[in-house]
């Protein structure tokens, strides 16, 4: 609950701030050689145009985060990495972020404009505090093993240790 509230006058930007960051950094494809100047020669408009109609785009994507979120809640994701990598998998598609960051900022604000926004952003912030737990879970368990050991050099001793 206190996270909620922490977060609570921010709610609205941070699915898409979520959706964003986990499209780019999740990715480890390159951008092919040649795009650079293709986006560079395209206005806002004509990048985001490609990308369809934005309330398309969140309803279509609305339908792939619901299976998201029904394997989420049976528990399949045992791992905050498994629950970001299937997540970025169910994002794909028009909400992947060209990296043009006027066009991506653009097309965030027309998907804000959509009556189906809320319903993506209720599942985004469902999926953040199931991750936030996992992460808790992970590190919980990292100490237990760990034994409490509080600094690098003592769990690295502790961990060379235990497998002797």
């Amino acid at each position: 609950m206190t996270i909620i509230r922490l977060f609570k006058p921010f709610a609205f930007f941070i699915p898409v701030v979520t959706v964003v960051s986990l499209c780019i950094f999740g990715c480890s494809s390159e951008l092919e050689p040649g795009n650079d100047s293709l986006s560079d020669r395209l206005s806002i408009e004509e990048i985001n145009a490609k990308r369809g109609d934005a309330c398309d785009c969140i309803s279509n994507t609305i339908a792939k985060l619901d299976a998201f979120t029904v394997k989420m809640n049976s528990g399949e994701y045992k791992k905050s990495s498994d629950l970001n990598s299937a997540l970025i998998v169910a994002m794909n598609g028009c909400m992947t972020p060209t990296g043009h960051q006027e066009a991506d900022a653009a097309w965030s604000v027309s998907m804000s404009g959509c009556e189906s926004f809320l319903s993506i952003r209720e599942s985004m912030m469902l999926v953040s505090q199931t991750a936030a737990l996992l992460k808790q879970a992970e590190q919980e368990e990292l100490f237990k093993q760990t034994g409490g050991a509080s600094g690098s050099a003592e769990i690295l001793n502790r961990l060379s240790n235990k497998n002797k």
